[in-house]
């Protein structure tokens, strides 16, 4: 599988998220703490995460990329920016607030 990230090399300061052909990129700023994304993409994956049953039954995988200014989680599956970035902040408040 070839990942292409088609977003501007600039640097984030909060969350976005952007549909894909097959899911939804999630872009964090580069401070924001690898422990718990990395925890958090690696739950994901098993199917043990915070988020709702139903959210977690569309994904298919999530991979974690460091890209210049920003970090990219690509969700694999049949959900939509909007409910990753909602997920997210319920289920993993510490990567939606920027850092100091």
């Amino acid at each position: 599988m070839t990942n292409t990230d088609n977003t501007p090399a600039v640097e984030l300061t909060e969350p976005r998220a952007l549909a894909t052909e097959d899911g939804v990129d999630l872009l964090l700023p580069p401070e924001t703490p690898r422990d718990v994304l990395e925890m958090f993409v690696a739950s994901c994956n098993i199917g043990q995460c915070d988020c709702d049953t139903t959210f977690v039954s569309k994904i298919t995988g999530v991979e974690l990329f460091e890209q210049p200014g920003h970090l990219r989680v690509h969700i694999t599956g049949a959900v939509t920016p909007d409910e990753v970035l909602s997920e997210m902040v319920s289920s993993a408040p510490q990567l939606s607030s920027p850092q100091s």
